[in-house]
């Protein structure tokens, strides 16, 4: 199993140089709405004042080299002459295989907010920056290696560093979005990989008839936060239906889900078409906003192979100084989680 799928890798990583047409898909978060720069960035500072947010992702634990993401993401909001803005800075990384091919995303974001009336909000975000994305050639193995008796022993015929294979590239990568959002609803849609930059790791021109560019991706949310008076006004309780709509290239996939808040607990339940059935838990306590969720596979690779996938996400969001703010902070309905 393991040297299939280091084959598999490298496989994956000719495809990426352009000697075969791949259609890629971005790496994807169960929790995508506690890292809300990473999801669209017109987010970007709309919290109530500096915030920070960081996930984990083990996805399929049980097959060797599963794929394991990073993220972090650090935003706040800018009043200036009037208006309300955002800036903030991004990571994504992802590592899969036994080749470690690793991919690593570094991003600058801008939001601008209008204030359409006191009840409508519209937000504009713009981000910027690089992809790279790396291989460990060495650590792969190949049919030609193996030997009938001693395994993989001998030297492998497959082009390396020295064939014009290079281990890291560097791409520019632009992503833009807008969102709309009131004291209850919200929707929003994201463009991501606008240039969309080629993914390949050797040295030489693409062949006639062949992309390796990174699709754009195209990602519509939203959703209704339903309040239910419970008499208890320090207890904030509601529901909250939502859906996340992904397409990149030939890839199209929906999430559909809704969220119980018992502040200061939260409670989700979601379905991924076709991939997977997740449950997840939260806490918010202070600054603090504490995830955990769990997919379950119902995919054709079944959960007995894949093991299902666990994530973690944790947000810490600060009040701004109330001698900084002018304006009323807008609440986003959007969920933590």
């Amino acid at each position: 199993m393991k040297r299939g799928l280091a084959r598999y890798v490298f496989a994956l990583a000719l495809c990426f140089s352009g000697l075969a047409r791949l259609s890629a898909q971005d790496p994807q978060y169960s929790q995508f709405y506690s890292n809300l720069v990473l999801l669209n960035p017109a987010f970007t500072g709309s919290g109530i004042g500096p915030r920070i947010a960081m996930n984990y992702r083990a996805q399929w634990v049980k097959i060797p080299g599963y794929y394991k993401q990073f993220a972090f993401s650090y935003d706040q909001p800018v009043h200036f002459l009037g208006t309300t803005q955002g800036l903030g800075v991004s990571f994504a990384s992802d590592v899969a295989g036994e080749g470690n091919l690793t991919k690593l995303g570094v991003s600058l974001n801008y939001a601008y907010q209008i204030d359409i009336t006191d009840e409508h909000t519209l937000r504009f975000g713009l981000s910027g920056g690089f992809q790279q994305a790396s291989i460990d050639f060495y650590k792969l193995r190949f049919p030609d290696q193996i030997d009938p008796r001693g395994g993989f022993v001998d030297p492998t015929q497959e082009p390396g560093p020295a064939g014009g294979l290079s281990q890291s590239n560097i791409r520019p990568d632009i992503s833009a979005g807008v969102t709309y959002f009131n004291q209850y609803a919200w929707i929003g849609l994201t463009v991501n990989h606008i240039t969309e930059p080629e993914e390949r790791f050797y040295n030489i021109g693409t062949p006639v008839g062949v992309d390796a560019r990174l699709p754009r991706k195209f990602t519509v949310t939203g959703g209704i936060r339903i309040p239910i008076e419970t008499g208890n006004r320090r207890r904030e309780v509601s529901i909250t239906p939502a859906f996340l709509y992904k397409m990149q290239g030939d890839f199209y996939q929906i999430d559909a889900g809704m969220y119980v808040n018992l502040d200061p607990m939260v409670f989700g339940f979601w379905y991924r078409h076709q991939d997977a059935v997740i449950g997840l838990i939260g806490l918010k306590t202070g600054p603090f906003s504490f995830g955990y969720s769990y997919d379950y596979t119902i995919s054709d690779l079944t959960q007995s192979v894949s093991g299902g996938s666990h994530e973690v996400a944790l947000v810490l969001e600060f009040e701004q100084p109330r001698r900084r703010v002018k304006r009323k902070h807008r609440r986003l309905p959007c969920p933590r989680f």
